[in-house]
Parts: C-alpha cells; structure tokens; sequence
C-alpha cells in the first residue's frame, strides 16, 4: 500500500495583494515560498525522495527560484501523524521569518501584538489518500483534490480581539503594532514633525501616516540578504526616460542628473536613502517632505533640472508595466500524466522554466524586477520599453520547454501554452489595485479559443480602463506593427481618438467594413497631413486595409490597440528596432 499527501499553505492572493509598495510584492510571495520549501524539506527528511511536486531542485540552498504553495508526495507507508510534523516545520519557519523581522524594533512597538498577529496569519491543509499500485493513482489524485478542497472550505474560526488603535492602511483589518507617539501631530512644530516623518521610514519602512500592523511590518522588515535589487514602480517608471537622456545628452548624464536631484535634496537636509530613478518624479516629494515652501521649493529645482537636461523635448512618462503570467491548460496536461515518474518529469520541466525566468525578467537590457516564478505562474514589473519583449520571450521559453507533455482535449492534442496579462499603469497607482488590475488581464488573455493569450489594460489617471487581448502570434506581431508606426511618425497621435468617434457616429448603420476601412484611412490620411507631415505611405494604407478588411478587426478595437500602442513610442522608441 502506498499513499499519497498532499498539502497546501496559505494564505495566497490576499495575503500577497494587499501591497502598498513592490516590496511588500515581492515579500508576500518570498515568504509563502519560504513556508512551502519548509513544508517540501521536511517531507523530503521524513520520506527521502517521495516528492512528487515540487521538482526537488527548487529546495537548494541559495535558490532563488518560487516553491507553489501545494506540496504532493507519495509515501511507503501510513503518514500517521506526520502531516502534523510537516505543518509544525511550517510554523517554526514562520516564528523565525516574524522574530527575523521585529527584532530590530521590538522594544519600539507592541510586541506580543504583532507576535500574534503573525501566527495567525498562517494556513495549512493537508490530506492523505491510500493506493495499490500506479495504475490507481489517478483515482487517488482525484480523491486527494477532492478531499483537500473540502478542508479547505472548512474554516477555523479564531478568537476576534478589539483595541482602540488605528487599522492597518495595507488590509483595513488587523491593528497598527506602531504607537500613536511615532506618528507627526498637526500642532507640532515643523522641525518636529521632519523629524519624525524620518524616523518613520528608518524604524519601519512607513510613509507618514502609514499605519502597519505586525503582518505588514513582517513585509517592510522582513528578509533583508537576500532580496532582488529592488526598483521602486516610481524607478521603473522613470527608466525609459533616464535611458533617452543619456543617448540624447551623453553616456553618464542620467545619473549626473540624478546626482544633481539628490544633491538637491541633501541641501535641504533630506538624505532619501533608498530613492535612485524615481527622483526625476516631484510628485514622490510628499512622501518625505512636508507639504509647504521647503517642498515647493524643491518641485521647482527638480523642474530646472529636467529643463536642463532636456532641453523641454522630452519629460518622463509617470507609466510602467506589470507582468501576470499563467500555464494553460495545466490540469488538462497533469490529468494525462498517468503515473509518478511523468508527474515528476512535469515538475521537473516546470523547475526548468523558473530557472530561466529571472535571467530573461532582470537581463541588464530588460531591467526588470522579478517578483515571483513559481513553476507555470510569474509576476514581474517592468519599465514601457521592455515589457512586450520580456512577455514575447516568456511565452517562447514556456512553450518550448512544455512541448513534449500533451494531453487530449475536445478531440485535439494539446501541450501547455502559457496566457500573459500586462497591466499599465501610473507610478502612484495603488499597488493592490494594479496587481488585481494584472490578474484581470491574464484572465482576459485566458479567455482566447484554445488560450495561448495576451492581453493588455491601461489604466489612465483620470480615464476609463482599456484593454486588448489576442493570441500570440498575430496579436503581438500587429501591436509591434503599430510602434513601429507611431515611433517612426509615420501616423499622427490623434487619428486613434478620431477612429473612435468614427465608430461611435457609423456602428449600427450597416455600412460594410470595406466603406468603414476607406473612411478610416481617409481619416489616417487626414490626421497626418494636417501635422504638415508627408503623405501617408502605400504599406500603411495596406496595413489598415489588412487589419479592418481581410482580418475584420473592428474598429473601436483597432483604436483601442492604437492607443495603447501609443504609450510605448517616446521614450520606448529603441522598441521599434527589436522583435517583439
């Protein structure tokens, strides 16, 4: 008689969405992967070579690779009450993440609090289902999701404890752990409140007013040798701007112009530490410096600055990109596996996409930070500029190392494609909101027949949400087209809003695509003669008659993949020379 274990660790999404900066992204998901590497070692220590997912590599000292939060074994005997060794080793790990964290502010908050807050924080599930013999095991696999599913809806309730101090400003739920006295009072005086502004950040990693809970504090604190080299969204922002600076101006001009905005600032006695890119952005001042002449002062510096070294052509563009990326049709390919070693082989293959993920996401040339790379699921944030050839070059590497597992689905044969959501977005956009925002989008990419999607949204500060979607193959060729097109002036930056209006004026009046494609390329036409440009060239006359005549794109949705095309022209223009 074998079994087969499988546990799972949580808490997920949420504990991972409730984000204010990357870094509390990128703890949230550190952490769960350190709990589940706990898990899967202590497995491993109790029935050496037993695990079926994860692939064992991923455990190595020093990896930086992501362990999935679901841990499968298969045991030679009755696990008894070793699931509840494995969840003790999960506990363990997380006291020792939490007193990692506080120690350097134990004395300064409410200790006990926080301690509590953080072990409750943690989730654990685990099932055990009995089988003969391999050709048994997929019934077992079923049983076993079966059952833990059914664990998992039942929930245990925990004692709810009140206290007359301010919620947490991440998830509005648990307690700040921070006292009232650390906090800038408005009758202070301004020196002060300067001080303590500062303080906040030192101690805490908190922005005035920032409320933290232990949990929260766990995020900022937490895990300080061996974290990415991290970029704020502020930074990633401001990247393709600082690049365009030093090919306009010279080789080493963007950082003397960052060196000049931190000089800036230290002369009026603000050393803002940590902040590197993100200081061509004024609007980052509030963060550290109190709202009054001081700051306005320094909002004008900033401005002359950039005037200086732009000569007013260019400005930084306040956008950057976040990544979600998914597996498709991953059940489907693990049902098929029939027995352990081909799961083990799937596993395997997995380890070896996330392998490769942080060399594609945080390339010198790609400038990414990698957020998570757990088997088929990455989260990363990028600047404009690189974003879709990062998200073309993940899609390739998924589906080449996946190619050999297949499985049937509605009379076809099927191997893993992976569906890619890009969310962008302002720097100063919530980032819970943003990442909710990317998940939208991958689910959105999933929805393409046979999946294998990308889909993108845009969210303007002070506009409604656009998104496009397509497959891979000729969506992106099509988008990369468009780049080419606006960063090469070849089309005016207008005509998309123009080909809206043509579509709210004619859709519904039966006019035939083909009359709907000349009144838009007289439109085209129109837009680009009126900037006194030349005129429109045949191969975009025959690119819009392509896309609106022989593809039937519709309209409003062509305009939709022009505007959001629009916002990588600029400072995103070297784009337009590569292969997206």
């Amino acid at each position: 008689m074998k079994y087969l274990f499988v546990c799972a660790i949580g808490p997920v999404q949420d504990f991972i969405a409730t984000a204010r900066r990357s870094r509390d992204l990128w703890y949230g998901s550190w952490m769960l992967s350190e709990l589940s590497k706990a898990a899967a070692k202590k497995v491993d220590v109790l029935f050496p070579k037993s695990l079926v997912f994860p692939d064992p590599a991923l455990l190595e000292t020093g990896s930086r690779l992501n362990v999935p939060n679901k841990i499968s074994a298969i045991f030679e005997e009755d696990p008894g009450q070793r699931g509840e060794e494995v969840r003790e080793a999960v506990a363990f790990r997380m006291e020792e993440l939490g007193e990692d964290a506080l120690k350097p502010v134990k004395d300064r908050i409410d200790y006990p609090l926080a301690q509590q807050q953080i072990k409750d924080l943690l989730e654990f599930y685990w099932v055990s289902v009995p089988f003969q013999s391999d050709k048994d095991y997929p019934e077992a696999r079923d049983r076993a999701e079966a059952l833990l599913a059914a664990r998992k809806a039942t929930r245990d309730f925990k004692q709810a404890e009140g206290r007359n101090v301010p919620k947490s400003s991440l998830d509005g739920a648990r307690e700040s752990v921070i006292p009232k006295s650390e906090y800038p009072e408005r009758n202070e005086p301004i020196a002060a409140k300067e001080k303590k502004i500062q303080n906040l950040y030192r101690h805490y990693h908190a922005r005035q007013g920032e409320q933290l809970s232990g949990v929260d504090l766990l995020k900022r604190l937490g895990e300080r040798k061996n974290e990415p080299d991290f970029k704020s969204t502020s930074d990633m922002a401001a990247i393709p701007f600082l690049e365009r600076v030093e090919r306009e101006k010279g080789k080493g001009k963007d950082r003397e112009l960052l060196g000049k905005i931190r000089t800036l600032l230290e002369q009026s006695d603000w050393d803002i530490d940590e902040a590197e890119e993100e200081l061509v952005f004024d609007s980052r001042l509030s963060d550290w410096v109190p709202a009054g002449k001081q700051q306005d002062d320094l909002r004008k510096g900033i401005a002359d600055l950039l005037k200086e070294y732009t000569n007013e052509k260019f400005s930084p563009n306040p956008y950057y990109a976040l990544i979600a990326a998914d597996g498709d049709n991953m059940g489907v390919v693990i049902d098929a596996q029939q027995d352990p070693k081909a799961h083990r082989d799937l596993s395997g293959a997995l380890s070896q996409f996330a392998a490769d993920v942080p060399g594609i996401v945080e390339d010198e040339k790609t400038n990414g930070v990698l957020i998570y790379a757990g088997g088929d699921d990455v989260l990363a944030y990028l600047p404009l500029n690189t974003v879709l050839n990062c998200a073309a070059q993940l899609e390739k590497v998924f589906r080449e190392k996946l190619a050999r597992f297949t499985a049937l689905k509605e009379g076809e044969i099927i191997s893993p494609t992976l569906s890619i959501g890009i969310i962008i977005a302002h720097h100063l956009e919530p980032l819970s909101d943003v990442l909710e925002l990317a998940r939208s989008a991958e689910r959105e990419a999933k929805q393409e027949k046979g999946k294998n999607g990308l889909a993108i949204t845009l969210r303007k500060r002070g506009g409604a949400d656009r998104t496009i979607s397509g497959k891979w193959g000729m969506f992106d060729e099509r988008l990369k087209e468009l780049i080419k097109l606006y960063s090469t002036k070849a089309i005016s930056g207008g005509t998309a809003y123009e080909l809206q209006k043509l579509h709210r004026d004619l859709s519904g009046t039966g006019i035939p695509a083909d009359g709907l494609a000349k009144e838009a390329l007289r439109i085209v036409k129109r837009k680009r003669e009126s900037g006194g440009e030349e005129d429109i060239k045949k191969e975009v006359k025959d690119a819009f008659k392509q896309w609106l005549v022989t593809d039937g794109i519709p309209l409003d949705e062509l305009a939709k993949e022009m505007i959001i095309a629009g916002m990588f022209k600029g400072d995103a223009e070297p784009l337009a020379a590569t292969d997206i």
